[in-house]
């Protein structure tokens, strides 16, 4: 008998013992035979370890057969530069650089590192006049407030969300009468996010299967992200700037479901929104951020540090009070607003999830969200997520796939069509 990682299972091997979802759904019974389709049910149901009789003996997790040492070697340099210098000493950063170095061999293997150019090696736009762009937090936050135009739904939504008589059945309605919303609401509701056998044909069923809160809350998210997808910004890489959120999303929804099921969707907008502060950013004082970028590249630290140093604020905490403004639940607020506060912010599970999904997108390259650098994480939030480190290998595996599933939901098209009007 011997537990062994789901994404080294393979059909014919025999179940030792009997099978448990997390949420302690029983799945599979001792003596099960595994084939091609429920190794594919385990990872829906975030499955990482599974007791098998009679195991083979695998390749250790360490060793990596795919690249050469040359290869190999410039992916750790790359790695441990990402983390500011620090090798990792706790058992789950370990894991995570291990990844990270695998992941980018890969993606050196391939040619596909180009955003892997640091503004500290870019001409960066300065400002023309050789001024200094002055913004304070609040500012910032009133003004967007009223340029950000959102489609009617949202703000019914945002209603129903307040009213305590508001039913599922009235939520759905809502969110049915907005075709563009509802046509993306189905697309993530029959995407491997859920891993529903059968297909969910109408926003009702959706309802029923996500719940109406949840719904409404993803619909939010979605209408948010529709507003700020093209935001241009010349010296930034959006399509890489997105596919990191995304992939944030991803990480953590799959670590929420490894738990508790009931704040996937929470955390999935959380992860969607969690850098959208540094996108307002961009916009409103885009000469002091390409700065700011610069700085922290050649001072290889995180660039939520250099936002501190040089604003007084940071994107974070910029983004919390955007979607506290936007009527977001307090939760979600919270939790963007806390993402990179490891010294306080990151006493729970939501909040340790959604840290700990940033920093293995970003180590393991996942688009980027603007820094090129992250420090790692402190050993508690490892005690809070009480998750074993062999189960990041099959997260960051369904995240590359989810991401590209979803990631193309929020790029294509036009966005959430309809009348828009600038928030009150």
């Amino acid at each position: 008998m011997k537990n062994i990682s789901v994404t080294q299972l393979k059909s014919g091997m025999v179940l030792s013992g009997d099978l448990i979802a997390p949420n302690g759904r029983f799945i599979l019974p001792r003596g099960a035979c595994l084939t091609a389709k429920s190794i594919m049910s385990l990872k829906i149901w975030g499955i990482a370890e599974v007791p098998v009789a009679d195991a083979p003996e695998l390749q250790p997790p360490g060793e990596d057969l795919l690249f050469g040492s040359e290869v190999t070697e410039e992916a750790r340099e790359i790695v441990l530069d990402t983390l500011c210098g620090i090798k990792p000493s706790a058992p789950f950063m370990k894991e995570i650089f291990r990844l990270g170095v695998n992941e980018t061999a890969r993606g050196l293997a391939r040619g596909k590192l180009s955003y892997l150019e640091q503004p500290s090696s870019l001409e960066l736009p300065f400002h023309p006049s050789g001024g200094e762009e002055r913004a304070t937090l609040s500012e910032i936050v009133e003004t967007e407030a009223n340029l950000a135009t959102f489609p009617d739904v949202y703000f019914r939504i945002c209603e129903a969300l307040q009213s305590p008589k508001s039913s599922i059945t009235h939520i759905a309605d809502l969110i049915s009468k907005d075709t563009s919303l509802s046509a993306t609401l189905l697309k993530i509701a029959n995407s491997g996010i859920y891993g529903v056998p059968y297909r969910i044909e109408s926003i009702p069923r959706a309802a029923a299967l996500i719940g109406g809160r949840a719904l409404s809350v993803l619909a939010l998210g979605v209408s948010a992200v529709q507003v700020f997808n093209h935001i241009p910004v010349d010296w930034v890489n959006m399509e890489s700037f997105w596919r990191h959120s995304v992939g944030v999303a991803v990480v953590a929804q799959i670590l929420a479901s490894l738990k508790n099921a009931g704040i996937i969707e929470q955390l999935f907008v959380a992860g969607i929104l969690h850098d959208v502060g540094r996108l307002v950013l961009f916009r409103h004082i885009p000469f002091t951020m390409a700065r700011i970028m610069k700085t922290a590249a050649e001072r290889k630290i995180p660039l939520v540090e250099a936002e501190r140093k040089e604003l007084g604020f940071d994107h974070a905490e910029l983004g919390g009070s955007l979607v506290e403004k936007w009527c977001f639940p307090r939760s979600l607020t919270q939790l963007v607003k806390n993402h990179h506060n490891t010294a306080e912010g990151i006493n729970s599970f939501p909040a340790a999830i959604l840290s700990t999904a940033d920093v293995l997108a970003t180590v393991t390259r996942i688009g980027n969200g603007g820094s090129w650098h992250v420090r790692p994480l402190p050993d508690g939030v490892w005690r809070i997520l009480d998750i074993a480190p062999s189960a990041l290998e099959m997260i960051v595996r369904q995240t590359t796939r989810q991401t590209t599933e979803i990631y193309s939901l929020f790029r294509g098209g036009d966005g959430v069509h309809g009348k828009t009007v600038s928030h009150p």
